[in-house]
């Protein structure tokens, strides 16, 4: 499928990585597809890119690589809506803004997106507990990220990719 983005231009994206949302995304129920972008530029940050409305692209962050300890207790009844993945298959991501002053960019933890990479399907969530905020501020912790990757790089060596998405 061909689409053209208002972010990306015009993408190709192969059927079997079309994420479908059943009941959308609050704020935007009424797009159900989206695609998940990466781009070298914008790294950490991912991109929720609409398939439906393609001037809609969120910004969207692996939150374990900023908070270590993050632990959302994921309600059964969202990972049964999403075909109760195995641990290993689930991706958790959490929605972030990045306003024109980037010191204040924020994720939001009490909602995280969570994606069955196997099937394909994903759903945002709110999740009980845990002291966590919907505007978490992560421009510092961004930036240090971006440290250590730009130190990696000049002493050829890799940045921890901070891979572990578990819910």
């Amino acid at each position: 499928m061909k689409v053209s983005t208002a972010r990306f231009g015009e993408i190709s994206i192969a059927d079997e990585k079309i994420i479908a949302f059943k009941d959308g995304i609050p704020s935007f129920e009424e797009c159900r597809d989206f695609a998940l972008i990466t781009t070298e530029e914008t790294e950490p940050f991912l991109w929720l890119q609409s398939l439906d409305m393609p001037e809609i692209a969120l910004a969207v962050i692996n939150p374990f690589r900023l908070f270590p300890d993050y632990s959302p207790r994921v309600p059964e009844a969202a990972l049964a809506d999403i075909g109760s993945p195995r641990d290993e298959d689930v991706l958790l991501l959490t929605v972030a803004v990045i306003p024109r002053e980037p010191e204040s960019m924020t994720t939001n933890l009490v909602s995280p997106i969570l994606i069955n990479a196997q099937a394909n399907l994903g759903k945002q969530v709110i999740i009980d507990g845990g002291d966590y905020q919907i505007r978490q501020p992560i421009y510092d912790l961004v930036k240090n990220i971006l440290l250590e990757q730009s130190d990696a790089e000049e002493t050829g060596g890799t940045a921890d990719a901070g891979t572990d998405q578990k819910a």
